[in-house]
């Protein structure tokens, strides 16, 4: 109770414009960082909003929406990994790049695809173009349009444009 009334004594000086909403955050970012989750939500954001958890072993990895999980989309840093809220410091990780499947629709490492991600081999986003997205039409699968081979499926033969 008492380590919140400086974070109260501030929220005027905050609705009024005079002190950022972030000075607040230190006060909230700290006050149950090694609770275990009992419901799955993690961290300050989001459906974790202000709560603190961290994730249990089984979910080890916080997301940025403030949910606990295993998979890519919770754990990747460039997801949004929340590592502070995550199990262990090593449950949030880089994506390899050419090999971690796209969790956001981007591919390769040009234009957009700043990431490495490789398009799903499931039929239907298999190709990366040259501006760094997952798809299916000419301008993402040709080689001649700068499809990203080592992102995903790309079809024809390099040679020079005919126009």
């Amino acid at each position: 109770m008492f380590s919140l009334v400086p974070a109260l004594l501030l929220l005027p000086a905050v609705l009024a414009g005079v002190v950022s909403p972030n000075a607040l955050q230190p006060e909230l970012d700290t006050r149950a960082v090694a609770a275990v989750s009992p419901n799955k939500t993690c961290g300050v954001l989001e459906a974790g909003v202000n709560n603190g958890y961290t994730c249990p072993g089984d979910t080890a990895c916080c997301s940025r929406y403030g949910y606990c999980g295993t998979t890519d989309a919770f754990c990747l840093t460039t997801a949004g990994c929340q590592t502070r809220y995550s199990n262990t410091t090593g449950s949030c990780y880089a994506p390899k790049s050419g090999s971690t499947l796209t969790v956001d629709g981007t591919c390769g490492t040009t234009a957009n695809g700043k990431n490495g991600y490789r398009c799903p081999p499931a039929p239907g986003a298999t190709c990366c173009s040259a501006a760094g997205f997952c798809g299916n039409t000419t301008d993402h699968c040709d080689v001649n349009n700068g499809c990203q081979a080592g992102f995903g499926t790309c079809t024809g033969v390099k040679g020079p444009k005919l126009f």
